[in-house]
């Protein structure tokens, strides 16, 4: 009888070097680890676990880093991707995040919070408080700490009206690093100014792209939209114009500020605003890919309305709210 031939030896020397190890520590003392100072995650020898990190999850890596490794991810997966795109589904799923945006007319207390935290899905979400437009208010930052110490929050603050020369980390190493970010209100004029000399209103695109949930009343809720109504000039109320991350105009404090109504709708009916949402105090908005998927209420007299010509005269379709109550708050 022959003898049973012996099964094939595996090569010896491991798997080939990738070359994503020239970004790491070449130390055969040291374990290889992520590359960013935030995240730490050690990923032994294998590179394709590690790109996908620096590809999707690394939270200090920067833009350019971060489509390297995107690029080095698709090459990696090409062979397997399922569909004609030529993109792996993991990259897929990461570059379809929703894109979430919630607006108050006006006050963005703890239920608003509570709300923030249950749309991001995270169990201790990084929500960062950016009060530029009220001229980063210590009034405003000590009650957002207030806000956020009956939650179950990690609550940064990020500065931006005066000197920023002692910051260690860059805007979008902080604002991109979150998982929600609430802007105050306060003067839209002078907010607008700022994010745009210091190019954060680049930041604040890309990361409502990515997925960071976007909130605010008043001027920080205005300031998603193409334009409205502010009070940041002297005498009157005005115009301004905004990001234009939502379509159309937004009117906040729509019932606690008397001449706010009556502007709005005599702006939209001449066409110098485009139609639009108005928000009473405690009322808002959420939306979804900038399309509204329910307007929500913490006050139960709030109101929220869309605010258009209809053959020639303006009229206010009331929408229908969902209670964002602490004790019933629903996503």
């Amino acid at each position: 009888m022959d003898a049973t031939p012996p099964p094939p030896t595996k090569p010896k020397g491991g798997r080939p070097r990738d070359g994503v190890w020239a970004d790491f520590d070449e130390s055969t003392g040291k374990p290889r680890s992520c590359i960013c100072t935030w995240c730490r995650i050690e990923m032994k020898s294998e590179p394709k676990r590690m790109i996908h990190h620096l590809a999707s999850k690394c939270k200090e890596i920067d833009l350019a880093g971060r489509n390297k490794y995107l690029l080095r991810w698709n090459e990696m997966m090409s062979a397997g991707h399922d569909d004609d795109s030529g993109v792996p589904r993991k990259v897929q799923k990461i570059s379809n995040k929703k894109r979430k945006i919630l607006i108050s007319g006006g006050g963005f207390n703890s239920t608003y919070l509570k709300y923030v935290v249950a749309l991001t899905g995270k169990a201790r979400p990084r929500i960062c408080f950016l009060p530029t437009a009220a001229g980063d208010s210590q009034d405003k930052i000590v009650q957002f700490y207030e806000d956020c110490a009956a939650l179950n929050v990690e609550p940064h603050v990020q500065l931006s009206f005066l000197s920023s020369a002692k910051q260690a980390r860059d805007w979008d190493e902080v604002l991109l690093s979150m998982d929600a970010i609430v802007c105050s209100s306060g003067n839209t004029v002078n907010q607008q100014a700022i994010w745009k000399a210091h190019g954060l209103d680049e930041i604040l695109k890309h990361a409502w792209d990515k997925g960071i949930i976007l909130c605010g009343s008043g001027a920080g809720a205005l300031c998603w939209f193409e334009e409205g109504t502010t009070d940041s000039r002297p005498k009157r109320l005005s115009t301004v114009k905004c990001l234009g991350f939502l379509p159309g105009s937004h009117c906040p404090h729509y019932d606690s500020e008397p001449h706010r109504r009556p502007l709005y709708q005599k702006l939209i009916s001449t066409g110098e605003l485009k139609p639009g949402y108005a928000c009473d105090d405690d009322a808002g908005i959420y939306f979804e890919d900038a399309e509204p998927i329910r307007a929500v209420t913490a006050r139960a007299d709030a109101k929220v309305y869309y605010v258009s010509m209809v053959e020639g005269h303006v009229q206010e379709q009331l929408l229908p709210t969902h209670s964002i109550d602490s004790n019933i708050c629903t996503v």
